[in-house]
């Protein structure tokens, strides 16, 4: 990691280098024409029977200083939209505790599952279960978002606040007459004890991770997983009638209109080098092939 480069980017670009006692290790401001391959791939981590996944510039590209997700009606018979996949760091960037901050314009509509996560199934990963951590998705809602935690395993799944219908820890936008054409700032701070989640800079929502936190013990014990490595996913999602998960009142329909946009403007991940780890692609690769 090269910080003086570092420093020169963000006093270069405006923005700053050191942030929430924090320094910068790692950001994408997407001012490149193309999404960039060192920082990105794309990963299929959802699945339906009726999406199309098309990772062309048709669903995924860098517009306007931008990354830009669209989901599109699918012109393929038995599909009902075309959509990229996850666009993560699987096999780019894994870390370890820090902030994390990501500036984006997302769809708050009925239909709309647009997501912005974390996932532990790394080669690092040393815990007996893979944790996952919802940033925040968006139910089919015109004004709130969702963060939650999961346990998983094979043939096993547990979620804290404790089940699909529990979101109890959740931010609604007050004034969200014109929220889907807005950017709002997303803040994402990790460490030994705490995960904690920030909308323009109030702090909304925390979880504990250690071992006193522990949820549903009789079925999968322990919190080690939320203490491993991790990568970051975006997707823009649709609820559709070939999903498992198919909350009632949210399905898509043919009323509702597309395309539905997604929009990155930028993110940063900030640590304390002393205390807090990243990894890149060449030590992600060397430890897939231990």
């Amino acid at each position: 990691m090269n910080v003086e480069k570092l420093k020169k980017e963000a006093k270069e670009k405006g923005f700053e280098y050191e942030k929430m006692g924090r320094q910068l290790v790692w950001h994408d401001e997407f001012d490149k024409p193309f999404i960039d391959k060192e920082k990105w791939c794309f990963v299929h981590a959802m699945n339906t029977s009726d999406n199309e996944y098309d990772n062309s510039e048709k669903c995924a590209r860098i517009e306007d200083g931008k990354l830009h997700l669209q989901l599109h009606k699918s012109d393929k018979e038995g599909m009902l939209v075309t959509l990229p996949e996850s666009v993560a760091t699987m096999y780019t960037m894994n870390f370890k505790y820090g902030y994390l901050e990501m500036r984006s314009k997302i769809p708050f509509r009925h239909g709309a599952w647009p997501g912005y996560w974390m996932k532990s199934n790394t080669p690092f990963a040393k815990a007996p279960y893979m944790s996952e951590v919802d940033i925040y998705e968006v139910f089919s809602s015109k004004n709130c978002l969702v963060s939650n935690l999961h346990k998983w395993t094979v043939g096993k799944h547990v979620m804290l606040p404790g089940g699909e219908g529990s979101y109890t820890r959740a931010y609604e936008f007050k004034n969200y007459e014109n929220l889907n054409n807005e950017f709002h700032t997303y803040g994402f701070e990790w460490d030994e004890k705490y995960m904690s989640f920030y909308v323009d800079g109030e702090k909304y929502a925390q979880y504990g991770i250690t071992e006193e936190d522990e949820f549903s013990p009789e079925t999968m014990p322990g919190m080690a997983c939320f203490h491993d490595f991790h990568y970051v996913l975006f997707n823009n999602e649709a609820f559709t009638y070939g999903r498992d998960f198919k909350p009632e009142g949210c399905m898509l329909e043919e009323s509702d209109p597309l395309p539905m946009d997604y929009w990155v403007e930028y993110i940063r991940l900030y640590q304390n080098p002393e205390k807090e780890e990243i990894v890149f692609a060449d030590e992600i690769e060397a430890a897939k092939n231990k």
